[in-house]
């Protein structure tokens, strides 16, 4: 009798060809069930054999390059600082996790020391790389503070002004010119390592670096990284967002709450329940799920379940971005919902009690009602409201103090309620 079980077999999403699992490698995630790479080990291991400097002689453009929009509440108004500008273009814009700190997009800071702004002064690595140092805020032993941390002006003016097609693995940054003394951010270019070797090296060879060459290697599938895939780029959620790796596990916290996010904002289903993000979307970065689930990892804190929020920080935004979301405690999340679908004409908090034909005002928390009293007319009942809710946010913030990042616990302070919300 012949014991021997017959293994399962796997295409290869490269050859073609159905191998034994053994054939592939297997991927164990912290967050859910193992799974096995789509490709092969031997095409994988052929695709490092068969990465040359040479490019492809037909390349499809699928990444363009692209810039990110800045939200106006960042841009430093410079109208009372004496500060001369390199460029007409040049704009300052607000580091969100540092301390009054913000960047140009030429690679210059400043930063707002006993209410003065002042331009500072970097220095260089040991491989000429220029370097500020500037007080962050981070997560440590619970709770939220600030300590010194390098900046590298390259690396933050790409992360503040750049589309970056794929978060994970481009972290070369290459200087137009080769000119690591150049910052503009239009001069800038996020690769992965091999992409970097082969524009380095095409440049130093024929002083060629023009945005179509490295346009053509962003896009050559010969210098991809092996988890690269086609078809990872086509958009699969709402006919938008796209994998942009194959190793995704489909059934993680991070890709659940990527496909939540593009659900809300893309789905006309979902917004005749909840009309109130129609007008929502998400930022180009974001689009691709790869780089969502870099910022997610990185940002996430604390051992309690959290809400990804994108109305704090900004009062009425609409975008889903690395610089406009937080992670927050669901209460106050609840805080910041209007509630335009149920309260009908009214003001914020107000309702018309037809019985006693005055308006009603009361704060909703947590699923509870918190009843504010009756007036005679709407503008003394929201007058009302916007006093306690203003208050609450303020006393809800002080409790959370260290338990948040300092840019909700601003936000929160200086949260106005308008009649116009």
């Amino acid at each position: 009798m012949n014991d021997n079980k017959i293994e399962e077999t796997k295409k290869c999403n490269r050859c073609g060809r159905d191998l034994p699992l053994s054939s592939y490698e297997l991927m164990k995630p912290k967050q859910g069930k193992p799974y096995y790479i789509s490709t092969c080990k031997q095409c994988r291991y052929q695709l490092r054999a068969e990465k040359k400097n040479k490019l492809s002689e037909e390349t499809r453009i699928i990444i363009n390059r692209c810039f990110k929009d800045i939200k106006p509440e960042r841009i430093l108004n410079l109208k009372n600082i004496k500060i001369d500008l390199i460029g007409e273009d040049e704009q300052f814009v607000r580091l969100m996790d540092y301390r009054d700190a913000w960047l140009s997009n030429y690679g210059r800071v400043i930063r707002k020391t006993y209410g003065k702004y002042n331009l500072i002064q970097g220095s260089y690595d040991n491989n000429g790389n220029l370097k500020y140092s500037l007080r962050k805020n981070i997560y440590s032993d619970g709770e939220w503070q600030y300590t010194c941390k390098v900046l590298y002006a390259a690396k933050a003016v790409v992360e503040e002004f750049i589309v970056n097609p794929d978060v994970a693995n481009n972290i070369y940054i290459w200087h137009r010119g080769g000119n690591k003394q150049d910052f503009y951010y239009q001069n800038l270019y996020p690769l992965n390592q091999e992409q970097y070797r082969i524009v380095k090296a095409h440049y130093n060879k024929t002083e060629d670096d023009s945005e179509q060459f490295i346009l053509k290697v962003m896009n050559d599938i010969k210098f991809k990284p092996l988890d690269w895939s086609l078809k990872a780029m086509q958009p699969i959620m709402c006919n938008i967002g796209y994998r942009g790796s194959e190793d995704i596990d489909f059934k993680s916290e991070t890709y659940m709450r990527w496909h939540d996010m593009l659900n809300r904002c893309y789905n006309k289903k979902f917004h005749e329940k909840q009309p109130q993000y129609k007008e929502c979307r998400v930022c180009e970065e974001w689009l691709n799920f790869s780089n969502f689930k870099v910022w997610y990892e990185k940002n996430k804190y604390g051992d309690k379940p959290l809400d990804l929020d994108k109305d704090i920080l900004f009062k009425g935004n609409k975008i889903y971005s690395p610089t406009t979301c937080c992670f927050v405690p669901h209460c106050i999340n609840t805080l910041f919902v209007n509630g335009k679908k149920v309260r009908g004409e009214f003001p914020l908090g107000v309702y018309f009690e037809k019985e006693k034909g005055k308006y009603r005002t009361c704060m909703a928390f947590m699923g509870k009602q918190i009843k504010l009293g009756t007036f005679e007319d709407i503008d003394s009942a929201f007058a009302r409201y916007k006093d306690y809710k203003e208050n609450f946010i303020k006393d809800m913030a002080e409790q959370y103090k260290t338990k948040i990042p300092d840019k909700v616990y601003d936000a929160m302070i200086n949260w106005k309620i308008e009649i116009t919300d």
